[in-house]
This record gives structure tokens, C-alpha cells and sequence, in this order.
């Protein structure tokens, strides 16, 4: 089966540590490394999460797998802090540790991140892989700070499908901002500007799709069973606090999702701006197709510049949550299943 080369860029909360399964376990995924960037808790944490899921999916990935050999991936520590904005975090939702506190119920992982910047690690990945896709679940730091030292080649990047934005209304971080976004918004602008094409999963569309404790029995192989309801255990409660279900949003799967089988989603293409400098709308997504100037007023010189540019952002409108969930588990569960 020919597989895709992925590079996953997270900030290894509870949603992004079933990202990293999900992809690692997908036979159609190829993840040539990760990538760790402060958000949800501080970059140290998130490194130290990601080390510990590689260490509980290890054995499946030699055994789904060996006639590639595949192994885990390599791992890089990011940005401990956004571009400009001092660091927000979302303990109240991760947990301390950014794994719903589970982390003290597991030995410290044994593999130590590359001794690289992770800007970098981004640009040799592209250069070493063409048409390679990025995913990102987190804030956007790493990826721009990568655009803005070697532009040309991550132009080579295929495209980058992210969780990140919302619209229609929906905010979980303020009154006009979605987390990753609000976390680091001039990341976020200087992405959405770049030309890279851009797959965009906002929030209005995540919030479709819910896992609950009872999905994650499924998962066959007892350890990753097991790690899995201890680290989701947190965020399932505190989302039973907050919104009256037992269960979390599939936030950051369906960045990886997408990759896999994009016709689960529906998209619109157009242009996407994120406010870095308002007041009060700090991390706001600001999307728009192509306009018809004859129909407008005079538009302000910003949108005109913009227009003049190609459209490179596809917004996800819209999503099949019941096959998009099916995909995901059965990713899990079937090739957890082989050992």
C-alpha cells in the first residue's frame, strides 16, 4: 500500500495524544517525525507526552509493520513561547501534565528528542520529502518560525492540514478565538499567508464529532486501551463538567483524518486572515472566497492586496462525523489488534 509522508507538529494534549495514535497506527500515513510546541501545557511536558505514547505504541509499530521496519519516529522539542504573546495553556482541560495527569502512572520515556531546533527538523523534512504533508494540532510557532527562515523550501510542503479557527459564532478561548489560534495569532497569520496550501478544521466543525469512554473499549490491544482511557479520563470529565457529556471532542484526529480520506469533509476555498493585534478579537479567524469588487464598496487596501494573491486555504464547512469516528476507531482497532 503507498503511503503518505506526514510530519505531525502538536502540542501533545489529550486530543492530540490520540492524533499521534491515530496516525502512527494508519497504514496510509507515513509520519517521518514530530514536532512539539508549547500550548496546552509548556513544550517540556508536551516533548515528555509524546515520548511516552511512542514508547506505548512501539510494539504494534513493528508488528503492523516490519517489512518496512518502521520504528518511531524521531522526535523534536519546538517553541516553549509564541512569537510575540506570553504563553496561554489549558491545564484546566489537559490536566497538568497535558495528559489528563496520567503521566505519573508510567516510567519517564527512555528516547531523548533530537538536539535540533524544530524549525529546522520542519525544513529538512521538507527538503528530504517532497509533497510531504504537515499536521498540526497546536499553535502555529514552529511552523512560521520555519516560513520565515527558509520560505522556499517549505513551498515544498504538499499542504497543511491543521486544527485550528472557528466560525459561525463558536469560541472556546475568549469571545472570538479558537485555542490554538488565540495561543499564538501571528503564527497563525504568517501560516495562513505564506501560499503553503492550507487545509483548515475549525472548531464549529470538531465539535461535530465525539468520542466517548465506551468508543475507546474498542481498542483491542489492552496497554494502548488502557493508556488511552487513562489519559482521555481528565478531559471526559471535565467536558461532562462543562457541557453535560461524558466524553471530548475529536478535535485533533480529524487534522489527520482529513489525510487520510478527505471526502469526509466538505470544504470552501478562499483566503484566511487571523487578528494579532485587536484588543478584543485576538486570534479571530477571518475568512473569505473570492470577492466580487464590482459588488463592494471601496475595499480597504488589505483585502485588495489579498485578493491579487491565490486562494491557498480550503476551510472544512463541513464533516460525516459517523464515518469520520468509524475511521478512526477502527485505525485503532485493527492495527492494534496485531499484537
Amino acid at each position: 500500500m503507498r503511503t503518505h509522508p506526514v510530519l505531525l507538529d502538536v502540542d501533545a494534549g489529550v486530543d492530540d495524544t490520540l492524533a499521534i495514535a491515530f496516525a502512527l497506527l494508519s497504514p496510509q500515513l507515513d509520519v517521518k517525525g514530530i514536532s512539539t510546541v508549547a500550548g496546552n501545557v509548556p513544550v517540556k511536558s508536551c516533548t515528555r507526552n509524546v515520548l511516552l505514547t511512542l514508547e506505548i505504541l512501539a510494539p504494534m509499530l513493528h508488528s503492523f509493520s516490519p517489512e518496512r521496519g518502521r520504528t518511531s519516529p524521531p522526535v523534536v522539542e519546538g517553541a516553549s513561547k509564541p512569537l510575540r504573546e506570553k504563553l496561554f495553556t489549558a491545564k484546566e482541560v489537559h490536566g497538568e501534565d497535558g495528559v489528563g495527569n496520567a503521566s505519573k502512572f508510567y516510567p519517564r520515556p527512555l528516547q531523548k528528542p533530537l538536539s535540533i531546533s524544530a524549525a529546522d527538523f520542519i525544513i529538512q523534512t521538507a527538503q528530504k520529502n517532497p509533497q510531504v504533508t504537515i499536521i498540526a494540532t497546536g499553535p502555529l510557532t514552529n511552523i512560521a518560525l520555519a516560513i520565515r527562515k527558509n520560505k522556499s523550501a517549505m513551498k515544498r510542503v504538499r499542504e497543511i492540514s491543521m486544527m485550528g479557527g472557528a466560525f459561525g459564532g463558536l469560541h472556546n478561548t475568549g469571545p472570538a478565538a479558537e485555542f490554538n489560534f488565540y495561543v499564538d495569532p501571528d503564527a497563525a497569520d504568517v501560516v495562513m499567508q505564506s501560499g503553503i496550501p492550507v487545509r483548515l478544521h475549525p472548531l464549529n466543525v470538531t465539535e461535530q464529532c465525539i468520542v466517548t469512554p465506551h468508543d475507546l473499549q474498542a481498542v483491542r490491544n489492552r496497554m494502548l486501551q488502557e493508556y488511552l482511557l487513562s489519559v482521555t479520563k481528565f478531559y471526559f470529565q471535565f467536558h461532562r463538567r462543562t457541557e453535560k457529556f461524558l466524553g471530548g471532542y475529536l478535535h485533533d484526529p480529524l487534522a489527520v483524518a482529513a489525510v487520510i480520506n478527505p471526502s469526509l469533509f466538505v470544504y470552501e476555498s478562499g483566503y484566511a486572515h487571523v487578528e494579532f493585534a485587536g484588543k478584543y478579537t485576538r486570534g479571530m479567524s477571518v475568512f473569505f472566497p473570492k470577492l466580487n469588487p464590482a459588488k463592494e464598496a471601496a475595499l480597504p487596501e488589505w483585502v485588495s492586496r489579498t485578493l491579487r494573491r491565490r486562494m491557498n486555504v480550503r476551510v472544512a464547512a463541513g464533516v460525516d462525523p459517523v464515518r469520520a469516528k468509524r475511521l478512526f476507531l477502527q485505525t485503532l482497532s485493527a492495527q492494534s489488534a496485531r499484537k
